[in-house]
């Protein structure tokens, strides 16, 4: 299994000309999901929105890979099979 980091990305305008854009990355996208699912940033996130009614927040999974599953290799025959 091979997992990407992943950014928690909050956005808005504060005139035509400017766009803020702040991340708090995770190293997978499952935790991004549960910070946006418990509503840990929605405070910030309300705040912003009432000054700025663009404000947008949102996971985006990158293309670097943050961490590879793999699986354990086994020797050859079955010296882990038990003999009944």
């Amino acid at each position: 299994m091979i997992y990407y980091f992943t950014a928690l990305v909050i956005s808005y305008s504060m005139d035509a000309d400017t766009v803020t854009t702040s991340y708090v990355w995770y190293d997978r996208e499952r935790h991004c999901r549960e910070a946006l699912n418990e509503q840990l940033a929605d405070p910030l996130y309300t705040q912003l929105y009432e000054l700025y009614e663009d404000a947008v927040m949102t996971c985006v999974v990158s293309d670097q890979v943050s961490f590879v599953l793999k699986p354990k290799l086994r020797p050859e025959g079955e010296p882990w099979a038990t003999k009944r």
